[in-house]
């Protein structure tokens, strides 16, 4: 998005750490961040005390724009670095400065927000399905997308355990554990904390799959 970037050129920037929680839920909304480099999964703490990871921002993206533009001036989910991350960083106040009378930057941010919400539908597609095999085949979907891969076998840029897939589609650990050795066992998925899909064979199971439902 490199109308969007043009927002953001000559931002300050930031390097943050994996693992780094840049914005607590709760937190006032006064910067936006442009990520320049990495992963920042987006969630919210069940009342069991675990993770339920509800999006992950990656390269290109803005946040906690959708809180934004909610108007409610505070963050409703916990941001955190999923991998180390470069991000620009600006206030509010410096942002909306530069929007302001930017055609071509309202034009940018129109489509960057359609787009953005056309990914929060497939993330609601992966969590209302029912089947675990669905869930987990419709989430690899929305990750290969995300990280823009157009390879054969795509590596998947962000890290993920079965602990973080399971949070993403909604799943225990040991169902997730389940499905993810049936995929490896059918060659569809392989490596370890960064994924590598087979995109023929993934594509046939997802064609399989869609007419089975």
């Amino acid at each position: 998005m490199k109308n969007i970037y043009g927002i953001f050129e000559n931002a300050a920037t930031r390097k943050l750490p994996k693992s780094k929680i840049l914005i607590y839920e709760g937190d006032p909304v006064n910067k936006l961040y442009y990520i320049q480099e990495g992963y920042v999964k987006v969630y919210n703490i069940l009342d069991s005390g675990s993770e339920h990871i509800i999006f992950v921002y990656g390269p290109g993206d803005i946040y906690p724009f959708t809180s934004y533009l909610s108007g409610s001036g505070t963050a409703r989910y916990f941001y955190e670095c999923m991998t180390d991350t470069k991000l620009k960083v600006l206030t509010i106040r410096d942002f909306e400065e530069r929007i302001h009378g930017n055609i071509q930057a309202g034009e940018a941010l129109i489509s960057y927000t359609s787009n953005v919400g056309l990914q929060f539908i497939q993330r609601i597609d992966v969590l209302s399905v029912n089947d675990a095999r669905r869930k987990v085949i419709a989430l690899l979907a929305f990750l290969i997308h995300k990280t823009g891969s157009q390879d054969e076998h795509p590596r998947l840029d962000i890290p993920l355990t079965t602990q973080d897939i399971a949070d993403m589609c909604g799943l225990t650990r040991e169902t997730t554990s389940l499905q993810m050795v049936r995929l490896r066992k059918d060659g569809i998925v392989s490596g370890s904390r960064h994924l590598i899909i087979n995109t023929p064979l993934f594509s046939k199971l997802k064609d399989q799959l869609a007419v089975s439902h």
